[in-house]
C-alpha cells in the first residue's frame, strides 16, 4: 500500500521533509507499473479480452497461463554469478571481509538483487550500521526491489543523492517502518497511530555519500534507473500466447470429440422409458447404436463433420516463441520449442551468444555498484570516509563467473594452450579462475599446495641435520634400511672381489720391489 506524498513526519526538519516527499513522489509514480510487471512475472495477469472463440464461462475453468516473462528474467540472472572480490595486491581475504560477507549472506543477497533488478528495471542495496550488542554484524547489507525502495538520482555525481527503503510491513502489506538515507545521515521512521509517521532515530554515518547503491539493468543517460526485462513487447507477446493457449485447449476438446450431423432422426429416438432426454454423449459413447426408420421407411443419415487439425495452433505458438526469443535473447529451445533436427554445438553456442553478451554488460554495470557497496562496508566498519579511502580499497573489484559457462573440457583445453604460450600463467589465480574454480576452491588449492611444499622443505631440513650428526663419509643410522638376505649375499660377493683385487695388488708390488733390488745389485757389481 502507498504512503501519500503529503505525509508529515514528526521530528523531521524542513529540509528532510522536502527530501522525504520527493522520494514518496518518485515511489508513487513508478509503483503501478512495478506491480504490473510483478503480476506478469508471477503469472497473475487476467486478460480483459480473449477473443470471440473463447466463451466467457470457460475463462476461469481453463486458467491458461504463460511463464515466459519469468523465463526472460531467470535466463539472464542465472548467468550473472558473483564470485567474490579482488584487489591489486592479490590478497585472499582483503580487508578481512570474509566473515562480514558471510554474516550478511552476500553470495545469496546478490542473486536476489539481480533478479529484482531484471524484473523491475532496478534494485537497491543499502549498507547500514548494525547493532552488535543485539547480535547484528558490524554492518548490515539490505537489498530491496523497486516496489519497496526508491531513490533520487544525482546526474552530476552519477549516484543517489537520497534513498528510501521499507524495512517492515504489517499483516496486510502496509509499511510500518522506513529508513531514509542521505549523504550525511540515516533516519529511521515508524508509523504512529492513525496515518502519522515519526522519527525514531537519526544517525550520522560519515561516508560522505548515500549508503545506498543502485543496480540498474541497461541504464542510459535518459533513464538512469534502467529498463525492465519485462518490456511492453514481452507483455504483448505473453498476452497473445495466453490467447493462443485458450484456443488450443478448446480446439483440442473438439478435436477429441468430432461433431456429428444426424439427418432424418426424431427427437423421440433420444428419450428413455421415462420420457427424459438421453445425453448425446452417452449415445455417442455406447457400444451399440440403433435408430428406427422414419414414417417413409428411410433410415437416418449420420455425417461426421471433419475437425480442424492442431497443426495451425502449434505453428502459432512456435511463431510466438520465435518472436519472444528475438525480444528477450532467450534461446527458443528454452521456451519449450523442440526442433526436428538436433542442433550442433556451434548452433547451440550461437543461440546463447546474445544472452552471454548481455550478461557480460550487466556484470560490468553491476560490478561498479557492488564495488561501492564493499567500500561502504569497510568504511562503516572502520569509521572511514569515501574521500580518504586508501588506494587498495579504492581499486577493489568484483569477480564474476564466466557467463558463457563453457564445458570443463573446452575450458581446460583453452587454458592448456594459453599456459603453453605463457608458462608463468600457471602460477597465477587467474588460471584457476579461468578453469572454473570458485574463490573458495582457489583458496583451498593454494593452502594445500603451500602445506605440501612446507612439508617437503621440512623433510629436507631434517635429512640434512641427520647427515651432519652422522659425520663425514658415514650415513646416519636412521637412513639405513635393514638388509635383506639378498642384500647381504650381494655385499659378500663385493667383499670377496675386493679381497681378490687386494691380493693381486700385493703380488704386483712384491714383483716390482724384486726388480728394483735386482737392478741395484747389477749396478753395484759393475
Amino acid at each position: 500500500m502507498m504512503i501519500p506524498s503529503s505525509t508529515q513526519v514528526s521530528g523531521l526538519d524542513d529540509a528532510g521533509q522536502d527530501v522525504f516527499r520527493g522520494l514518496l513522489r518518485q515511489w508513487e509514480r513508478k509503483r503501478e507499473r512495478n506491480i504490473l510487471r510483478r503480476s506478469y512475472r508471477d503469472m497473475h495477469v487476467i486478460l480483459s479480452y480473449l477473443g470471440a472463440s473463447v466463451p466467457t464461462y470457460m475463462r476461469d475453468a481453463l486458467n491458461v497461463v504463460c511463464g515466459w516473462p519469468g523465463k526472460a528474467v531467470t535466463a539472464l540472472a542465472a548467468r550473472c554469478m558473483w564470485d567474490g572480490i579482488t584487489v591489486p595486491s592479490g590478497a585472499e581475504d582483503p580487508f578481512d571481509l570474509s566473515m562480514l560477507l558471510h554474516a550478511n549472506r552476500f553470495s545469496l543477497e546478490v542473486p536476489q538483487a539481480i533478479d529484482a533488478e531484471l524484473t523491475y528495471s532496478c534494485s537497491f542495496m543499502a549498507t547500514l550500521p548494525g547493532d552488535v550488542q543485539a547480535g547484528d554484524p558490524a554492518v548490515i547489507v539490505s537489498s530491496a526491489s523497486a516496489e519497496w525502495a526508491t531513490g533520487i538520482w544525482d546526474y552530476r555525481r552519477r549516484a543517489l543523492s537520497a534513498g528510501l527503503m521499507v524495512t517492515a510491513v504489517d499483516d496486510i502489506g502496509r509499511p510500518t517502518s522506513l529508513v531514509m538515507m542521505t549523504p550525511e545521515t540515516v533516519t529511521a521512521m515508524t508509523a504512529g497511530e492513525g496515518h502519522g509517521w515519526q522519527v525514531e532515530a537519526t544517525r550520522t554515518h560519515g561516508l560522505g555519500r548515500t549508503p545506498m547503491e543502485l543496480l540498474a539493468h541497461q541504464p542510459s543517460l535518459a533513464r538512469p534507473f534502467g529498463r525492465s526485462r519485462i518490456t511492453r513487447e514481452v507483455m504483448s507477446i505473453t498476452d497473445r500466447a495466453v490467447r493462443a493457449g485458450y484456443r488450443m485447449e478448446i480446439s483440442s476438446d473438439l478435436y477429441a470429440a468430432p461433431a456429428l450431423l444426424l439427418l432424418g432422426a426424431d427427437k423421440a429416438d433420444f428419450m428413455d422409458e421415462d420420457g427424459k432426454m438421453t445425453p448425446l454423449w452417452t449415445w455417442y459413447m455406447g457400444r451399440l447404436k440403433t435408430l428406427p426408420r422414419d414414417e417413409d421407411g428411410q433410415l437416418p443419415q449420420l455425417q461426421v463433420i471433419p475437425q480442424q487439425a492442431m497443426t495451425p495452433f502449434l505453428e502459432m505458438r512456435r511463431s510466438l516463441a520465435a518472436e519472444f526469443s528475438a525480444a528477450s535473447c532467450v534461446p527458443i529451445s528454452s521456451l519449450g520449442i523442440v526442433q526436428d533436427n538436433p542442433s550442433s554445438a556451434e548452433a547451440i553456442y550461437a543461440s546463447k551468444e546474445d544472452l552471454v553478451i548481455e550478461a557480460t554488460a550487466l556484470n560490468r554495470a553491476n560490478g561498479y555498484s557492488l564495488d561501492r557497496v564493499v567500500q561502504n562496508m569497510v568504511l562503516l566498519r572502520d569509521g572511514g570516509s569515501a574521500y580518504d579511502m586508501d588506494d587498495e580499497l579504492a581499486r577493489v573489484s568484483t569477480r564474476w563467473r564466466n557467463p558463457a559457462m563453457p564445458s570443463v573440457v573446452s575450458q581446460s583445453d583453452a587454458m592448456v594452450k594459453q599456459i603453453s604460450a605463457i608458462p608463468e600463467l600457471a602460477q597465477t589465480d587467474v588460471a584457476l579462475e579461468e578453469l572454473g574454480y570458485t574463490a573458495e576452491q582457489i583458496i583451498r588449492i593454494r593452502s594445500q599446495i603451500r602445506r605440501a611444499q612446507a612439508a617437503g622443505v621440512l623433510d629436507k631440513l631434517l635429512a640434512g641435520r641427520a647427515e651432519d650428526e652422522a659425520g663425514p663419509g658415514e650415513e646416519p643410522e636412521d637412513d639405513q634400511d635393514p638388509d635383506t638376505p639378498e642384500d647381504e649375499e650381494a655385499e659378500d660377493e663385493r667383499d670377496d672381489g675386493q679381497d681378490q683385487d687386494d691380493e693381486r695388488g700385493r703380488r704386483r708390488r712384491r714383483r716390482r720391489r724384486r726388480r728394483v733390488r735386482g737392478d741395484d745389485d747389477d749396478e753395484a757389481g759393475r
